[in-house]
């Protein structure tokens, strides 16, 4: 099976530095927060003498909601980007510029001038987008830059480090 032009465009997007790993957890707490709000909910409905009051009624649909919440924020579960060497949490980031800025920006990518760079007018319309990773920790950045097609983004630049 041939892979097309598009496909190829998406799984680039879609990679990494080798320096960073993506991690998926296997227990969201945000889940567990959701589920603690439902049982807690659910004891204070059980507690009533009258369930079928429009109150009961409100508890019961408000522990229905919270315990929907816990199960699909359990299974999204959560995916969190990590710096390897330093095991710091990386952010990711993204500005759009006019094409008529596209020397500039590879000049700033080639340099590694993160300053200049995001100094640089954006423009939510333009058609080239540069992407930054950086580390909590400020050790690590890096930014390439996508051109906007037809079909959507594509990678015009490989990730370069940019400190």
């Amino acid at each position: 099976m041939e892979i097309s032009h598009n496909e190829e465009a998406v799984k680039a997007t879609a990679s990494y530095p080798q320096a960073i790993v993506e991690t998926k957890s296997a227990i969201n707490p945000q889940s567990l927060l959701w589920a603690l709000i439902a049982v807690v909910l659910f004891v204070i409905y059980n507690q009533q003498e009258d369930k079928d009051s429009t109150l009961g009624i409100i508890q019961i649909s408000l522990v229905m909601v919270c315990a929907i919440v816990a199960i699909i924020k359990m299974f999204a579960g959560s995916k969190k980007l990590t710096y390897q060497p330093t095991g710091s949490i990386v952010d990711k980031q993204s500005y759009n510029y006019n094409v008529s800025l596209d020397s500039d920006i590879r000049q700033c990518l080639k340099e590694g001038n993160t300053a200049r760079l995001k100094a640089l007018k954006t423009d939510s319309a333009g058609g080239l987008q540069v992407e930054f990773i950086e580390s909590r920790d400020k050790v690590y950045t890096a930014a390439r830059l996508l051109k906007y097609e037809p079909c959507g983004y594509e990678v015009k630049t490989d990730w370069m480090i940019m400190n």
